[in-house]
């Protein structure tokens, strides 16, 4: 296997991951959302002071278009991409790769029927 066709191999991989979570997320309709998590079914609520990482905090940041309720959803990837990563240099993958952990998809857990059930509670 030419690292070429590795790296087109992967950009391939992470581009289906990248928009099956957008199709998933993008026509998820508000009924299909928990409204206890504001997250999507297989997506997980993630505290943003969670460390090492730092891309929940950023966008949970009111500043930043986030709700700052100290929250995200967040998908934990194969390890398998985590790796990947790593082998092309992307920063924070390969400190991820020592530690064991995995590397996420994150976003904002600002979900409308949430905030109707806050306002209603």
């Amino acid at each position: 296997m030419t690292p070429r066709w590795f790296l087109a191999l992967l950009l391939a991989l992470l581009s289906a991951i990248a928009a099956a979570a957008a199709v998933s997320t993008a026509g998820a309709d508000v009924s299909q959302t928990p409204v206890a998590t504001g997250c999507p079914a297989a997506f997980s609520t993630f505290a943003v002071a969670t460390p090492p990482h730092k891309v929940p905090g950023q966008l949970d940041d009111p500043a930043n278009g986030g709700n700052g309720d100290g929250y995200v959803c967040a998908l934990a990837l194969p390890d398998a991409v985590r790796d990947a990563y790593c082998a092309q240099g992307l920063a924070g993958a390969c400190e991820l790769q020592e530690l064991g952990l995995p590397i996420y998809e994150f976003f904002e857990d600002d979900n409308p029927a949430r905030q109707r059930a806050r306002a209603d509670g």
